[in-house]
């Protein structure tokens, strides 16, 4: 095995790959939980409130959901989720130079 797949660098562009790019077919809420480490609570509730998108692959409708995240949906909800850059350090202020007044002048 060459030295770069062992480190989990891709061939082409030597870029390591994200945690989250090798995992094909998809994850349980569960597992999506313990990568992100949050509760699958969460997870569940990320889904049902439109921010994480899911494929809901129970036989029935009316049944227990039984949730899918494909991994271009969780790219999406990381992407949408990143932090913003921090802001530039504004320049800092010119103090204003005083000039003594001499009020009891000899």
């Amino acid at each position: 095995m060459p030295p770069d797949t062992a480190l989990g660098l891709d061939q082409q562009d030597q870029q390591p790959q994200a945690a989250t790019t090798p995992h094909k077919r998809g994850y349980t809420p569960a597992e999506l939980a313990h990568l992100l480490r949050v509760s699958p609570d969460r997870v569940r509730a990320w889904i049902k409130s439109g921010e994480l998108q899911a494929i809901d692959t129970s036989p029935r409708r009316c049944g227990k959901p039984r949730y899918v995240i494909l991994p271009g949906h969780l790219a999406e909800f990381e992407r949408r989720r990143r932090a913003a850059a921090p802001a530039a350090k504004p320049a800092p202020r010119q103090r204003l130079r005083t000039v003594k007044v001499d009020y009891f002048p000899d």
